[in-house]
């Protein structure tokens, strides 16, 4: 049975439910309390999988300290996900009042900016081998 702070502050998600879409905007972020959300992108048309969550872990940080719209967009991956909902107003607080919140939320987007430049520079690094199979052929 639901409290009014649980409906206040968790909300469940039905599998394949969108939480929110790439491009609008951002004023909540959610940590998985139990179930897992598929974070995904749209890139040249196409639906590209960038990562799947589980309990503990969160999304959606990003718009409240840039202010920016969504960067992907995010689906409940699994039936009955559960996630804590902080607004604006919340995350602000628990930045200033706990700094190991603080800490943790940039240790987690510094982890994923580390990743994509590992992603960025194989990617390139194929295609520059990819370019230099096809000048050999030349």
């Amino acid at each position: 049975m639901q409290t009014d702070l649980t409906r206040e502050f968790v909300k469940t998600y039905k599998k394949s439910e969108v939480i929110f879409e790439e491009n609008s905007p951002g004023n909540e972020m959610f940590v998985i309390s139990s179930g897992k959300v598929r974070i995904s992108s749209n890139e040249s048309g196409q639906k590209v999988d960038l990562t799947v969550l589980g309990p503990g872990e969160f999304f959606g940080e990003m718009s409240l300290v840039d202010s920016a719209l969504r960067s992907a967009t995010a689906t409940a991956a699994e039936e009955n996900t559960r996630l804590v909902i902080l607004d604006q107003s919340k995350f602000l607080y628990l930045v200033s009042q706990q700094p190991s919140f603080a800490l943790t939320i940039m240790y987690a987007m510094c982890q994923r900016i580390r990743n994509q430049n590992e992603l960025l520079s194989t990617k390139a690094m194929e295609k520059r081998i990819t370019a230099g199979e096809n000048d050999c052929h030349e």
